[in-house]
């Protein structure tokens, strides 16, 4: 009965130093996003900093997510109607992180009109990213204090604060951490009653916030009920996990549409690996000088950082010195293993150090099919970088003594944030601000603000630039559906064959006065001949078959 009770006292104890770990990791990684980025962002209901930061891509997101809150329920769930109407796409497409864009469309009928999570999911991803750092240096050094100390390695990712506010989705680097930390913690996936349900949870979530992330959990789980079948020989629990885990992906693409919506999408590898040089490139963004690369390889940036860097140097030093050679345990193996697999990965079919690409592989009909899902594969570098920073972290902790430690770790934290300090401060001049005011091409246009109620639809044919995400937002905010939007998988054909028919309807005469049409400069030819009223307005060309009183007609 007493060693029953000391067991339960000491399970305890252990669950109280963790969760001490990583509510401090996680405290800390909040209030450096804080210092960064300001508080503003936070305001769930202040979005003209997503419009006037410069950055397309998180337009994107957040209006993908406006036109799927005003799409109507269906199943698929995920499916949005009103962004290229009268074709239906998955909101995964969007970027918009799917999970929490299907939690705010549930919400839609409290929330008003102006409603962004972006900014709340930033500071949450980097949040959970410092925390989930903080408990794999602790598991592996058990010190409590450069555990928290070290979680800022984390938080402070070159790769995630890349992404931020750019492609906010892929700031989820905590789950990347979590499929480690699911490795390391054998005691929470003992059994298939335990095991089972965490890998069906853990894919869902992964994959409702982007596949990307969801395939680099993939690569970490198999490795890691690899090395369980090895030790176990439980080859059923290895094929019910692993199935658990696909599956629930699968399933979770198609409930959201992911699997119907899209046909003929646009597939092939190349130009988005991640170059040799990637680990000690900052592309100067970085205090470091960086190093050119080829192709479009800015998708592989895996910059560890001045004082990652630091501690490398720092080990090997110290490697040599203490002649450390740390046994080759089927735990190590596997490891190196993950990690070799993972560089493979990233860096073909165009290997190249700097400009100079190496080799260029052919991948063959079939697995280059398979690269080709993941066109920008360089992003599968993360996993090795976390690995790298891990094991540099975790040998100084071992290997520095006494009160030595916390002040190592502290410097090399001081020379990685000095090396950021540019980057940092050029974010914290954008989004640290509350005066943003953003004005649309069309807010301004008080004829058609007047008129707008009898319009149904928007239909947009510019081509001599980019989609205007500011006008798919304000058809969003006046009840009106679109024709084309920037997809991650687009439907160009679909979107053309549309506007096809619509010329067609026009040239036997059917016109339908619920269309208004913005047309680019190189486009508007194409509807010169038909019983239209053209307003030039910023670049652009309003038409409507029904005069809009207070515009000046234009030819």
């Amino acid at each position: 009965m007493l060693r029953r009770s000391s067991l339960s006292s000491d399970a305890a104890d252990s669950r109280s130093r963790r969760t001490k770990v990583f509510v401090l990791s996680a405290l800390l990684g909040a209030l450096l996003f804080i210092l960064i980025y300001g508080p503003y962002v936070l305001d769930p209901f202040y979005d003209d900093w997503i419009f006037m930061s410069r950055e397309r891509d998180i337009v994107q997101h957040y209006v993908g997510f406006c036109l799927y809150r005003s799409s109507p329920w269906q199943f698929p769930i995920g499916l949005v109607t009103t962004a290229s109407y009268p074709h239906d796409m998955s909101v995964v497409y969007t970027d918009a992180i799917p999970l929490l864009a299907f939690l705010g469309k549930l919400m839609d009928p409290v929330l008003p009109t102006v409603f962004q999570y972006l900014g709340i999911y930033g500071m949450i991803s980097m949040a959970l990213t410092g925390g989930m750092g903080g408990l794999i240096v602790y598991e592996h050094t058990g010190n409590r204090a450069a555990a928290v100390v070290s979680s800022a390695f984390y938080s402070l990712s070159w790769t995630l604060l890349y992404r931020m506010f750019y492609h906010t989705s892929l700031t989820s680097h905590w789950l990347i951490l979590l499929a480690f930390y699911i490795w390391i913690r054998k005691d929470l996936r003992d059994g298939m009653k335990k095991a089972i349900p965490l890998y069906i949870c853990f894919s869902a979530a992964a994959m409702l916030i982007h596949p990307y992330i969801w395939a680099m959990c993939a690569g970490i789980t198999a490795m890691s009920l690899i090395e369980e079948l090895v030790e176990k020989k439980d080859i059923k629990k290895f094929f019910a996990c692993g199935t658990a885990y696909c599956f629930t992906g699968a399933f979770s693409l198609y409930v959201f549409g992911a699997l119907t919506s899209v046909k003929g999408a646009s597939l092939g590898a190349g130009s988005y690996e991640a170059n040799l040089n990637t680990f000690f490139n900052s592309m100067d963004l970085g205090l470091v000088p960086g190093l050119p690369v080829a192709l479009l390889q800015y998708e592989g940036f895996g910059y560890l950082g001045a004082g990652i860097l630091l501690l490398i140097l720092a080990s090997v030093i110290l490697a040599a010195v203490q002649r450390s050679r740390p046994g080759l345990t089927l735990r190590r193996r596997m490891y190196i293993i993950t990690a070799l697999c993972f560089l493979a990965f990233c860096i073909i079919p165009e290997i190249s150090w700097c400009k100079t690409v190496l080799l260029d592989l052919d991948l063959g009909k079939l697995f280059g099919t398979i690269v080709g899902i993941f066109r920008s594969n360089g992003r599968f570098i993360w996993p090795v970088g976390y690995m790298l920073m891990t094991a540099v972290i975790v040998f100084i902790c071992r290997h520095v003594k006494g009160r030595a430690l916390l002040p190592v770790l502290a410097v090399c934290l001081a020379i990685q944030v000095a090396d950021m300090m540019p980057f940092l401060m050029e974010k914290h001049d954008v989004f640290a601000r509350s005066d943003y005011e953003f004005t649309g091409i069309l807010d301004d246009l008080q004829p058609v603000n007047d008129v707008i109620d009898r319009y149904d639809h928007i239909v947009l044919d510019i081509k001599d630039g980019e989609i205007d995400q500011d006008i798919s937002y304000y058809a969003y905010r006046n009840g009106l559906t679109t024709n084309d939007f920037y997809y991650a998988r687009p439907i160009e054909n679909q979107v053309q064959n549309t506007l096809e028919s619509l010329r067609n309807d026009m040239a036997n005469g059917k016109y339908d006065d619920t269309l208004l049409y913005v047309l680019g400069k190189d486009t508007k030819p194409k509807y010169k001949d038909f019983d239209l009223h053209f307003y030039e307005i910023k670049g652009r060309y309003l038409a409507s078959h029904v005069p809009i009183e207070g515009l000046t007609e234009t030819e």
